[in-house]
């Protein structure tokens, strides 16, 4: 886990631990069952996300529904992308984007047979939806709406969107479901290392540690070049309530080959009422032998029950209510005797 050299003696010499790097394994097998579960997948779901967008009377409707198949997307395949075990980003970010355009292709592909609909095709319905995956047929309804337009709007139902008022709600639909993919999709696949020895994901530790101090602190630099006895050094910084540092291990549970630390600044700020946690990577998975992780792990617990115990102690200290209004009144009146 550990990068070596030679020095000029001939010695070997362990130099500072490395962060985590993906190997870049992605098996065939993998790919052989993600087309097979995602193809068809994206195929009925473009289709469901169609019919949505065909028979929802309400343009906003529309929107919210464009958002969440766009998440779904992501989702589904980032996810899938976790369970085959990819040990790749690209091609994880490949599969969330190809799933996602099969599902967009597929929408545009029965959209012609919804909006004429069922009741006026008869037997033609099936045999034109699948006639809408033809490229050619998409352009050309495209090229249709464009021209004359499809879509009512307004509250009298009066003039179809057509020309380029049409083109700037597709942009504005394909950024919106690629875009809500994209960060759906990496989000499910995640960063947790990965352990080649076992063939797993590690397990990963939240919160092992919350640590009151500030993410610039000089100690930083030396836990992230392997002094991992520099932690006692941090400085707890008493002025901020808003702002921490959380340690995190990564773990394999079968072997002591694959252990990281992760130290991650985290600011709280209140957004629309809501209390959010935002987060500035120190290091993110930094390679640590089982040792300095056993270490570690014991110092997190001394830390916070110091932490506690600090806490308790300001608590005490402290003035109650009445005290504090009498302390307040002591200062401010000018007829108390000297």
């Amino acid at each position: 886990m550990s990068e070596t050299f030679s020095d000029p003696t001939g010695s070997t010499v362990v130099s500072a631990p490395t962060l985590y790097r993906r190997s870049g394994k992605v098996s065939p097998v993998s790919l052989v069952v993600a087309a097979a579960v995602l193809i068809p997948l994206g195929i009925i779901f473009g289709a469901i996300y169609s019919a949505a967008v065909v028979y929802l009377p309400f343009i906003k409707l529309r929107g919210l529904v464009t958002f969440f198949v766009g998440a779904g997307f992501g989702v589904i395949a980032g996810s899938l992308c976790y369970k085959l075990k990819y040990r790749n980003w690209l091609m994880a970010f490949l599969t969330v984007i190809g799933f996602t355009a099969i599902g967009y292709y597929s929408s545009w592909a029965v959209h012609p047979a919804l909006v004429i609909g069922a009741g006026e095709l008869g037997e033609d319905f099936v045999p034109l939806m699948i006639q809408g995956f033809d490229p050619l047929m998409i352009v050309g309804w495209m090229k249709g709406i464009y021209t004359d337009g499809i879509w009512a709007m307004g509250a009298g139902g009066g003039g179809a969107l057509s020309g380029w008022g049409a083109v700037a709600v597709w942009v504005l639909e394909a950024g919106l479901i690629f875009g809500t993919a994209f960060v759906s999709g990496m989000a499910a696949y995640g960063n947790r290392p990965f352990c080649e020895h076992c063939y797993r994901w590690n397990d990963e530790t939240e919160e092992l540690a919350v640590l009151p101090v500030s993410t610039t602190d000089p100690a930083w630099n030396q836990v992230r070049n392997g002094n991992f006895d520099a932690l006692k050094k941090l400085q707890i910084d008493h002025d901020s309530d808003a702002s921490y540092v959380e340690l995190r291990l990564a773990d394999c549970p079968t072997c002591d080959e694959s252990d990281y630390l992760s130290a991650i600044g985290i600011t709280l700020t209140v957004d629309d009422g809501q209390l959010k946690k935002n987060e500035t990577d120190i290091f993110r998975h930094l390679s640590v032998t089982r040792q300095q992780r056993d270490e570690i792990v014991e110092f997190a617990a001394a830390m916070a029950e110091a932490v506690q115990l600090m806490k308790e102690e300001e608590a005490l200290n402290e003035p109650s209510g009445e005290e504090a209004e009498s302390s307040v009144g002591e200062e401010i009146d000018p007829n108390e005797p000297s």
